[in-house]
């Protein structure tokens, strides 16, 4: 099993502190010249990924040879794999190129978001507790488990549209008769933190997705078959209304929801939940939070860059709309009949617990206090640690030694450098000054 699908490759890593300070949760350090990921404290959000200069972040998914274990082997493209491909003839063509490459079918995730769409209507419409905060991205429920515990219970308690379709997938495959041993599902995802989930998928007892596959990995199997005379001929399943997901918007209507507010990128969503945990954003009734800049369009995983596909996606969204006779009404409501809700409770995961003793775990805050307090402040990142208060965490865990700080190096030289300059002031006895002192 998977524990998360961020990896570091340290061969590559130069040690330089890039990384550090764009980690949401303060998960990497740098010591001994080497980047190091803290398990406990990883989102899998992707942000080392895009930062790393050198390339020695990598998102760790599934390979796509792993489908041909599979007699049945069901992709779910997530809407903005399409966004990749701006000289494809349209979405059926790209579509129709999954089976050239070894699927036997598909089942759209956007389709799933115009349900799970509908089913948030009416979550928000009946919530108690505001602003409800939307739970398709992975990355922001680990980021509000870990950083914001507070704001669980904002939630939305709904499964996202790649798990909905999963779900769908296997049921209609096991009616038919299907063993479940022969049944893959696939999903093509953006992000690694999709590669994570369905190991660890969050609200629900375990995933129906049986892999996650790199959207980069699949666009290099299927780029160079497109070409191909023959066009496949498929039936779409998503309006433009499931394309929308993709976008930094979310797939809700804004109109649907009055108070609605779509953030994205790590940075931004922060100062938001702040905001909530401040009790400030009451009046806003709902709040789509995705971890990457853009949305699913700036994942780490996506190939093209974001803004060529934001207007990729626009060109595919204004054909569907165009699409007068396309009716996807019979494939919603068979979507719909799907239990859609969290199966468990979603529960705090901080970040790190100082020592299971209550004692000595107080004795080691104030420890932390003490040296805060003697560090400069400055949070240069100098010594490995994102900032002062999180080397002095380390210090004290005995994770890191205090002389990693340069400034107290520093201090700890001149301090030094001053008793050796007291010591040679001193005047020691010989027997050259006893010969004089008897005369």
């Amino acid at each position: 099993m998977h524990s998360h699908s961020v990896r570091l490759e340290q061969e590559k890593c130069i040690g330089c502190t890039d990384c550090i300070k764009r980690c949401p949760t303060e998960a990497i350090r740098v010591r001994g010249s080497k980047a190091k990921i803290i398990q406990e404290r990883c989102i899998d959000c992707g942000n080392c990924i895009r930062i790393c200069r050198n390339g020695a972040k990598k998102a760790v998914t599934d390979e796509i040879s792993i489908i041909h274990q599979y007699k049945y082997r069901i992709a779910l493209p997530a809407p903005s794999f399409y966004a990749q491909f701006p000289k494809a003839k349209n979405i059926e063509h790209i579509l129709g190129t999954l089976y050239r490459i070894g699927f036997t079918d598909f089942l759209e995730v956007g389709c799933a978001g115009e349900v799970i769409a509908k089913h948030t209507y009416e979550y928000v419409e009946n919530a108690k507790v505001f602003p409800v905060i939307s739970s398709s991205c992975p990355a922001i429920v680990r980021l509000i488990q870990r950083r914001f515990p507070s704001l669980i219970q904002h939630v939305l308690p709904i499964m996202s549209p790649m798990e909905l379709a999963a779900r769908y997938v296997k049921k209609e495959y096991l009616q038919k008769g299907i063993k479940e041993e022969e049944i893959g599902v696939f999903f093509i995802s953006p992000c690694p933190a999709k590669a994570t989930d369905i190991h660890r998928p969050k609200g629900l007892k375990k995933s129906y997705v049986d892999g996650v596959l790199s959207m980069q990995d699949i666009y290099k199997s299927m780029i160079h078959k497109m070409n191909h005379e023959e066009i496949i001929p498929v039936k779409r399943q998503s309006s433009y209304k499931g394309l929308s997901w993709a976008t930094r918007n979310g797939g809700l209507d804004e109109n649907t929801i009055k108070s609605h507010i779509a953030v994205d990128g790590m940075e931004s969503v922060i100062g938001i939940l702040e905001k909530i945990e401040d009790g400030t954003l009451s009046n806003i009734k709902y709040i789509e939070a995705l971890a990457c800049t853009g949305g699913c369009l700036g994942g780490a995983l996506a190939l093209e860059n974001p803004f060529v596909s934001r207007y990729t996606l626009k060109k595919w969204i204004e054909e569907d709309i165009a699409k007068e006779d396309f009716d996807n009404t019979g494939m919603l409501q068979a979507l719909s009949e799907i239990p859609y809700g969290f199966e468990k409770n979603i529960t705090p995961r901080p970040v790190f617990s100082l020592d299971n003793d209550m004692e000595k775990a107080l004795q080691m805050m104030e420890s932390i206090e003490v040296l805060y307090e003697a560090l400069p402040k400055i949070d240069c990142g100098s010594c490995g640690a994102p900032t002062c208060r999180c080397f002095a965490e380390d210090v004290v865990r005995h994770d890191a030694n205090i002389e990693e700080c340069v400034f107290m190096l520093r201090k700890k030289i001149k301090d030094l450098s001053e008793v050796m300059h007291n010591l040679t002031q001193t005047v020691i006895p010989t027997d050259h000054n006893k010969e004089r002192g008897d005369e």
